[in-house]
């Protein structure tokens, strides 16, 4: 025991004789701008050649402070230390558990004069980590001389792309009414992401609804009926562009053209309203913008109709590559040209990587005329926009990238796009011109820098999906993904339970050899859909080759075969590719996500398990050494609890979470709040049914298997 806390002090006392030798040599030079004021954040960067910083502020005997380091990047496992006027050590933190945070809480200091805080890296000079972090001074400070340190009006802080403001004299409010006894319903989308609806009542920025007001129509009242989005001013509020969507929902035996009233108040100044009508079956659209100066402005969209057809000036790009663009109020949407020839398969996929942008895409043909568009994916699984089509003529394509409701619309963000043009691979004396090649027995595996094949010989219906670091996902209903992912349609196995034409039913998933694969850690998963009226159990091998490497490690190895023996049985391994190019295969097996006991060991952890109260938040992390945390709570029986898990921040976090009662074995659980759609984790209103310590335990999809990993936050709430 003693061994193990020395090997887990041995990186903090590393760390803090780097720390030691900054804040020394910071104390003996002039620190001209690496001054800090209390309650306003400074932002800056460490990598590899500046991997420590300091900073100092002036304060006196008995004030109180608090310093918290924040970075979006897990990477820099931040650490902190003060130091006093007299050089020695008041704080520290090098807690590299929570390496995307480091705080000092409530420090009273114990003398007059200049204090220095030092912030690094917890690995120090080693690796080659860097990003961004930002570091704020809290606390009623005096200076030496007695007078007090002041805040800032509106002090801001910075979290990845995201800055948020303080909004001293009242929040954001936003609010909708009508006077008939219909349905309308009020949406907003906050800048970072959140959306606040009927049935997401609360945002992690802070934001919360209020309901759905005449949602049920025998209830429903012509008294001014209401909804709002609110985020009130006792903590940071997100800056950007808040999307408002009125929707007119259910007519409720009233019908007819709808007037309304849309009215905001943001920081307790004149509120700033809007007037419209809105028909049964149309979204009216409206935006509110907030910046790091308190401005804000409400704007008038209307009614979202007809496709904006009209392409900005396009750029010309090639077929096969990735493009980097940015959706804006200012500029909302942006097109590029490509050449495609009569036959040929043309794919677009476009993914959001930031703010809150909801993608749409619109392809014309070279005659300027529609051929296709799509604002949401067709698996429903995302707001990201995928289109595939065979062209019917040749000559220049325009794709339009854009957002949803375009030119009225109110999301922002980064996107990814990938277009790509083949031709499909038809059978060997076959010259029928086909729109959807079929799986041909002379088809040929092409080459990747990832190849994932999944064979088997039976009539069974099996499914291939690959999951790349990112957490986009290759499959049948979304064959291509933003890193260069590919389901090649020459081996999609028995699709559907129909007859693959190769000797054996075959799924092929590959990364081109022309394209950069993303490091990190890959699912691949197997899942047994059907068995098409075939009922022997499935033997089934699995092979994952990378950069020409054959995957083995031990006693698993990818191209061993594995056994399904139900409709619904599901296997999973993993790989992970370094920046070196090296690649090391995970463990593999089958799971279900309907019973955590069959996927993790988790019954060493309950006796120190981490307490959570009712209405609390936590926050924490999934990684792939830490697939799982457990929290406890006691409860009573009768008691109706809540429980929301959820993604926070970047990462391809996909959740997953379950309820244990006080034996330990499982009472509820919950993969996905709509499937499909959400891949957060919800537990509504599960009554309890001892008195007793309750277990919580938080983890991921594909539970010891799994390879999503971010940061999560956890909320227990009781009902009345």
């Amino acid at each position: 025991m003693l061994w193990q806390t020395l090997r887990r002090m041995i990186p903090l006392l590393l760390m803090l004789v780097v720390i030691g030798a900054v804040t020394m040599g910071a104390q003996a030079q002039d620190n001209g701008d690496r001054r800090l004021s209390a309650n306003q954040p400074v932002t800056s960067s460490l990598d590899a050649e500046n991997f420590a910083e300091t900073y100092v502020f002036e304060a006196s005997a008995g004030n109180t402070i608090t310093l918290t380091a924040t970075t979006g990047t897990p990477e820099l496992s931040l650490a902190l230390m003060l130091t006093g006027p007299n050089g020695a050590i008041i704080a520290r933190d090098g807690d590299l558990a929570t390496p995307q945070a480091a705080t000092l809480s409530n420090i009273a200091l114990p003398q007059d004069g200049t204090y220095t805080v030092a912030i690094m890296r917890g690995t120090g000079a080693d690796g080659d980590a860097s990003g961004d972090y930002t570091l704020i001074l809290a606390g009623q400070i005096t200076a030496p001389s007695g007078e007090e340190v002041t805040a800032p009006v509106s002090p801001t802080i910075r979290e990845g792309d995201n800055i948020y403001v303080i909004l001293p004299d009242g929040g954001v409010d936003i609010g909708l009414t009508w006077s008939s006894a219909v349905d309308l319903n009020l949406e907003v989308r906050d800048p970072v992401g959140g959306t606040l609806f009927f049935d997401s009542l609360t945002t992690n920025s802070g934001g919360t609804h209020s309901g759905n007001a005449n949602g049920v129509c025998s209830d429903a009242t012509a008294e001014q009926p209401t909804e709002s989005a609110v985020w009130t001013n006792d903590g940071y509020i997100p800056t950007g562009s808040y999307e408002i969507i009125i929707y007119y929902e259910q007519q409720c035996n009233v019908g007819g053209p709808q007037a309304f009233t849309l009215t905001s108040d943001v920081n307790g100044e004149d509120a700033q309203s809007i007037t419209g009508v809105v028909n049964p079956g149309q979204n009216y659209l409206a935006r509110l913008t907030l910046d790091v100066d308190q401005n804000w402005r409400l704007f008038n969209g209307g009614v979202n109709a007809n496709l904006d057809l009209a392409p900005v000036t396009p750029q010309e790009t090639n077929p096969g590559q990735t493009i980097f663009g940015t959706i804006t109020n200012d500029k909302p949407k942006d097109a590029y040209t490509f050449t495609a020839a009569t036959g040929q398969v043309i794919t677009a996929d476009m993914q959001a990587t930031s703010g809150s942008l909801d993608t749409l895409m619109i392809l014309l043909g070279p005659d300027g005329r529609l051929v296709a568009d799509n604002d949401d994916r067709p698996d429903g699984g995302t707001t990201d926009s995928y289109i595939q089509i065979t062209a019917t003529s040749t000559g220049t394509y325009t794709l339009i990238s854009s957002r949803y409701a375009q030119v009225i619309g109110g999301t922002e963000g980064r996107y990814t796009l990938f277009v790509d043009v083949s031709t499909p691979v038809a059978d060997a004396g076959d010259t029928t011109d086909t729109t959807t090649p079929e799986p041909s027995s002379t088809a040929v595996l092409p080459n990747g820098s990832i190849e994932v094949t999944l064979q088997w010989f039976t009539g069974a219906d099996l499914q291939l999906q690959v999951r790349d670091p990112n957490g986009a996902t290759v499959f049948d209903d979304v064959p291509t993904i933003g890193s260069g992912g590919i389901l090649d349609q020459n081996f999609v196995g028995n699709r559907g339970c129909v007859t693959s034409t190769l000797e054996s039913p075959t799924y092929y998933i590959y990364w081109p050899t022309n394209r950069v694969a993303p490091t990190g850690t890959y699912e691949v998963e197997v899942w047994f859909q059907n068995d098409c009226g075939d009922t022997s159990p499935v033997n089934f091998g699995l092979s994952v080759v990378v950069n020409d490497q054959l995957l083995t490690t031990g006693s698993n190895t990818t191209t061993a075969t594995a056994t399904a023996t139900a409709i619904g049985n599901r296997y999973m391994t993993t790989f992970t590719l370094d920046n070196n190019g090296t690649v090391t295969l995970g463990e593999g097996g089958f799971f279900d996500m309907n019973s955590v006991a069959t996927g993790l060991d988790y019954q060493a952890a309950l006796p120190t398990a981490q307490r959570i109260e009712f209405d609390s938040i936590v926050d924490g992390q999934i990684t792939l050494d830490q697939k799982f945390v457990v929290y406890q709570f006691d409860g009573l029986a009768g008691q109706r609890i809540g429980v929301e898990l959820s993604r926070i921040g970047t990462g391809s976090l996909d959740t997953a979470v379950y309820v244990l009662d006080p034996t330990g074995v499982q009472a509820v659980g919950n993969d996905d709040i709509i499937p499909g759609e959400n891949t957060n984790s919800r537990i509504q209103e599960y009554q309890l049914a001892f008195d007793g310590t309750y277990y919580i335990v938080a983890t991921h999809y594909g539970l010891r298997y799994g390879a999503t990993q971010g940061n999560f936050r956890l909320q227990l709430s009781l009902f009345p």
